[in-house]
């Protein structure tokens, strides 16, 4: 299940921060591994996996992560263009979304 955590604008960028309660008990810690990987117009978040041949970032010390040019672009998403980031407690990840402007 779903949960929302916050919608804000992307930056130029392109890091978000992960909010560092989930991130923890994600095993999303500073200096490890994160699949990144675009879901039915989504990009889920979640600990690396060794034979996983997803996209792979580091988290940084600050437990932010950058969302890679190809993943923006398969999300259509451009800076300053409103996502929402929702926590999987379930499956142990973050999942990003764009806000269409349509609702």
């Amino acid at each position: 299940m779903l949960t929302i955590y916050k919608c804000k604008n992307f930056n130029k960028t392109g890091k978000i921060l992960l909010p560092s309660k989930w991130r923890n008990q994600f095993g999303l810690l500073p200096g490890r591994l994160a699949d990144l990987r675009f879901d039915q117009n989504q990009i889920v978040i979640k600990k690396a996996s060794l034979d996983s041949t997803h996209n792979k970032r580091l988290i940084s010390e600050n437990g932010s992560i950058h969302i890679p040019k190809e993943l923006q672009s398969l999300l259509d998403i451009s800076e300053e263009e409103e996502y929402c980031l929702f926590i999987d407690e379930d499956n142990k990840c973050f999942v990003l979304r764009l806000i269409s402007l349509e609702n």
